[in-house]
Formats: structure tokens, C-alpha cells, sequence
């Protein structure tokens, strides 16, 4: 864990010795005509910002530094302000507040790597299928992700903490102060979130039912994606149909440019083929395990109905892929065809277990390469 408790209460004791300063500060730019002085007196007017109204000091820094977004200064000085004032004191507590939000992120972070444990531990005692050794790993690394995140926060606030005597780093410290604190919370909210994924995970290795509900919900997601994405179809072809002019193909279409329309679905179509093989090498694998627990996959809503459900969305996938292919106009092919031999490309390894981190993110890079495209 951090030790950044002990230097936010230092910070307390160093904000009197800061007050100090700034009081000789003041006295001498008050008791003072000659040009250094004045200089040190611009230099002043332009960074203090202790016993300043929160609205005063939001002009002050943007003032200096016009291309911040007043919300964001704002944010950040309300960060370090009592009573609408900001001040040391204020700075003071929230370093305080900041390190013990940082300190529960750290424990929640424990507890995730502790679920993970358990869930290791449960997992030996479960079928050797890769269906059990995928989730696992997805696990692993999501706790590995979640600890560096962690890790990084305590220099980040000591960082902060090593400028906060300094009056002309106020909405510095504030700045850097309040993104810790953000950050901090959303790593508490992710381990809090792994650690209820985890324990749901145990549920799942150790109930048949829980893993046939499970994947029936997945079932039901792949059915409102494919709805989805009939929809898509459905407006191409009328632009198709109509041409882009057409009143029926604009109604279908909106602003959208068709060709990209097309290879948005196109893409959608491919990923919602991968689902359903990784739905079909589940359900095997969830077959494999009941046949060795004796469990009996004929139950009403079992593995055999739910077998007969993915075969008939995959049927209705390979439609909706030769209507896909079937409108599609030359000019929307020789746009995007390359593309779309791209992305086959890239997806070609993607076997199940699917990483649908790696799905994701090479459609988002395909996509984001032709943004400028439309």
C-alpha cells in the first residue's frame, strides 16, 4: 500500500510554514517601490491564488492560461476551496481525503487479487475445458491491469504532495490533486467490479444451471444483435432499391453515407459470426462437463434447446450475410472492399475461446482508419 498518509498530514504542518512565506511575500511587496519588487508583484498578481473566490480564481488561471476549459479550473480549484475560498487549508484537507480514497482503492485492489485466488482455487476442481481456461485468464489479466493502475497512484499523489508548500502551484497541486482522486475512485470501482465478476464466476463453476442460464443470456444478446443488424439490412437494400436519391432509401438511410453504412454492417456481421461460433464451442464444452457431473441436458430450457436456438440464429446469420452481399452497390466495394479483406485478415485467427478484446479493437482501428471516409 501507499504510504502518501503520512506526507498529506505533513502537508498540513507545511501549509503554516507555507503561510509564513506567503505573509513575508506580501509584506514585502507591499513595503516596496523598486522595480524588482513590482516585478515580484506582477509575478504574485499572476499565481496566487490563496483567499481568492472560486470564480476570481478560475479568471486568474485562465487568465495565464486562456486554452483550459473553465469547467475543468473550476473543478479543480473547487477541489482546494472551503466555503467557496480556496485555501491552504482546504488544499490541506482534501491531500488528506485524496490519500484515503487512494488507501481504499489499494484494499479494494487486495480484495480483487484475494477473489482471484479463490476463483483459481475453485477452477482446479472443474473440468480441463477452454471454455473454464479463457475466463480464468481474462481474470488474470484484468486483476494484473487494475494492480498497475493501482501502483501508479501513490507517485502520482506524491508528486502533488511534493509541490503543495508552493502558493504559485496551487491550481497545479488542485489539478493534479483531483485527478488522482478520480482516478483512485474509478480503479476502487473497476476492483469492486472484477471482484463481483469473480465471485459470480465461482457461482458458475460450481452450478450446471447457473452455466446453462448463463449462456442462454448470451443467446438472447446474439438474437438482439442480429435484430440489430437486420435492421441495418434492411435500410441498405432500400437505398440499394431506391438509389440514394430514392424517398424511401433516404427514409431507410437518414444522413447516413450508404457505402459506409454497408461496411459498418458488414463488419457487425462478422463479429456476430464469430459469437455464434464461440456460443457453439461453449455449449460443447458445457455438454463435456454435464456428461461428466450426469447432469441431464434435455431439460426444458437445457443445452438442447439451447443448441436448436443457436442453430437457427446462425442460420438467420448466413441470410442476413447474402443480402449483405447481395445489395452491396460496386462503388460501396471498391471504397471499402480492401478494407473489409482487411479486417478478415486480421480476424482470421480468432478462434474460440474469441478474445473479444483483440474483435474490439481491431474493428475500432478499421473503422477509425476510414473516419475521414464518409
Amino acid at each position: 500500500m501507499s504510504d502518501t498518509t503520512n506526507d498529506t498530514d505533513a502537508a498540513g504542518d507545511g501549509s503554516g510554514a507555507s503561510g509564513e512565506s506567503d505573509a513575508t511575500a506580501d509584506e514585502t511587496d507591499a513595503g516596496s517601490d523598486g522595480s524588482d519588487a513590482g516585478a515580484a508583484g506582477a509575478a504574485e498578481e499572476r499565481t496566487e491564488l490563496d483567499g481568492l473566490a472560486v470564480d476570481e480564481a478560475v479568471e486568474r488561471v485562465r487568465a495565464r492560461e486562456p486554452d483550459r476549459d473553465p469547467e475543468t479550473v473550476r473543478a479543480a480549484l473547487e477541489f482546494v476551496a472551503e466555503d467557496g475560498v480556496v485555501s491552504r487549508d482546504a488544499l490541506r484537507e482534501s491531500l488528506k481525503l485524496t490519500s484515503k480514497v487512494l488507501t481504499t482503492a489499494e484494499t479494494r485492489v487486495e480484495l480483487a487479487g484475494i477473489a482471484l485466488d479463490d476463483a483459481r482455487e475453485a477452477a482446479e476442481s472443474a473440468p480441463d475445458l477452454p471454455t473454464v481456461e479463457a475466463r480464468l485468464e481474462g481474470f488474470e489479466a484484468e486483476v494484473a491491469a487494475v494492480e498497475d493502475r493501482a501502483a501508479d497512484l501513490g507517485s502520482a499523489l506524491q508528486s502533488v504532495v511534493d509541490d503543495r508548500e508552493d502558493p504559485a502551484a496551487r491550481f497545479a497541486v488542485a489539478d493534479g490533486l483531483r485527478q488522482v482522486d478520480d482516478r483512485a475512485r474509478e480503479v476502487q470501482r473497476t476492483a469492486d467490479e472484477i471482484q463481483f465478476d469473480l465471485e459470480e464466476f465461482e457461482r458458475w463453476l460450481d452450478s450446471h444451471a447457473v452455466r446453462v442460464r448463463e449462456l442462454g443470456e448470451d443467446v438472447d444478446a446474439l438474437a438482439d444483435s442480429l435484430d440489430d443488424l437486420a435492421s441495418a439490412v434492411d435500410a441498405i437494400e432500400s437505398v440499394a432499391a431506391d438509389g440514394v436519391g430514392g424517398a424511401d432509401g433516404e427514409a431507410a438511410i437518414g444522413d447516413e453515407d450508404p457505402a459506409r453504412a454497408w461496411f459498418d454492417a458488414t463488419l457487425s456481421h462478422r463479429a456476430t459470426g464469430l459469437t455464434v461460433a464461440d456460443l457453439r464451442a461453449e455449449l460443447a464444452d458445457l455438454r463435456t462437463w454435464a456428461d461428466r457431473e450426469g447432469a441431464d441436458p434435455v431439460d426444458e430450457g437445457g443445452l438442447d434447446d439451447l443448441a436448436a436456438r443457436i442453430g437457427g440464429l446462425d442460420g438467420r446469420h448466413g441470410a442476413l450475410g447474402e443480402r449483405l452481399d447481395a445489395a452491396a452497390e460496386p462503388e460501396w466495394t471498391d471504397r471499402f472492399g480492401e478494407a473489409v479483406a482487411a479486417v478478415e485478415s486480421d480476424l482470421a485467427d480468432c478462434t474460440p475461446p474469441v478474445d473479444w478484446g483483440v474483435v474490439q479493437s481491431t474493428i475500432e482501428e478499421h473503422r477509425d482508419g476510414l473516419a475521414s471516409d464518409a
